[in-house]
């Protein structure tokens, strides 16, 4: 088995980390390597002769021709293109396993290569003492194995994309609606909800439009928002850059929460609605959390959403099945 990337960026984490899980628990070599080929949210893995490729793009756009490939796994994809050899990679999530066991693993010309080099410090970072995305702080050995109650504590840490940043009018105007539900989402929580953790993160745009609403830096480390995030039980969640779910519902299941999202515009694995997630009506119906929140408060409602939550994430998220669902679903014997 190998694994190919053009360099290493957040998002291969959850497949790299994956990957070195799966070489431990089968005892095979792991086996990365750089290829200038591959797109940069790309990534190849070859195993039994046959070729997988596996797209992390945001967008719902093809990275490469499936055709070129055995299998083509795509994150961020229409329920319309689920055919012939194209399978769903569900959901993102940005963790770790084994950070400093990892780099151990890599090659020295790619321990050296700029092109590796946040992503090498983050790992190095294991005390979360100079960056704010310490991949020890993110290792999947400190989740918890069950959902505790804090109590029905709503959660919404987001940031804003500057509208005047991209040449696209439709891009614009995505960004200022995206904006418009993030800042007053986030007013409508605090408001309602006395003892909910919402906020923008502290930047110039965020300190221009809702100077209110603005975080604690200190509180936007991994370290910091992941403990935040454990003490949470409701996790309230937007779409992301090309209108596709972000990487924050990824967490929140992890960490056995109950979600409640705007519409859901691709196609993921098993996971349905009032089960796994509460919906908001679009993408601009902020003033509808409080009322899917109050749902979830009755009875306790987001415990067994949050329950089935946490295993639908070890299913489909956590390393220890994420290659193995890939091979599965592909028909190949798991090692």
């Amino acid at each position: 088995m190998r694994l190919e990337i053009h360099h290493w960026t957040p998002h291969h984490n959850m497949i790299v980390f994956s990957y070195l899980f799966f070489c431990e628990e089968n005892n095979i070599e792991f086996d990365i390597r750089m290829n200038s080929k591959i797109s940069w949210t790309g990534a190849i893995l070859y195993f039994n002769n046959e070729t997988y490729y596996l797209d992390y793009s945001d967008d719902t756009k093809f990275l490469d021709n499936p055709e070129n490939y055995n299998y083509y796994f795509k994150r961020s994809l229409r329920i319309s293109d689920v055919k012939g050899n194209v399978y769903l990679l569900n959901l993102q999530v940005n963790y770790s396993y084994k950070s400093l066991h990892l780099l151990t693993k890599f090659k020295f010309k790619d321990l050296i290569n700029k092109a590796n080099r946040i992503e090498m410090i983050r790992s190095l970072d294991y005390f979360n003492t100079f960056t704010n995305s310490s991949h020890n702080a993110m290792d999947v050995r400190k989740l918890s194995k069950e959902v505790n109650d804090n109590n029905g504590k709503v959660i919404f840490y987001t940031s804003l994309w500057n509208p005047e940043n991209h040449i696209d009018t439709d891009e614009k105007e995505r960004r200022k609606m995206q904006n418009e539900f993030r800042i007053e989402g986030c007013r409508i929580l605090k408001k309602n909800f006395k003892n909910a953790s919402v906020g923008l993160f502290p930047d110039g745009l965020s300190s221009t439009l809702a100077p209110d609403l603005l975080l604690d830096v200190k509180k936007t480390s991994l370290k910091r928002y992941f403990g935040i995030l454990r003490q949470s039980d409701i996790g309230v969640a937007d779409d992301g850059l090309k209108d596709t779910p972000g990487w924050k519902i990824g967490e929140y299941l992890l960490f056995g929460k109950a979600v409640i999202t705007t519409p859901l515009n691709n196609a993921i694995e098993n996971f349905q609605e009032y089960t796994h997630y509460e919906k908001l009506s679009s993408r601009s119906s902020y003033i509808e959390l409080p009322e899917k929140i109050e749902y979830l408060l009755k009875d306790k409602k987001y415990l067994e959403m949050g329950k089935n939550n946490l295993k639908w994430s070890e299913e489909y998220l956590h390393p220890k099945n994420y290659i193995k669902r890939i091979l599965i679903v592909t028909r190949r014997e798991v090692l």
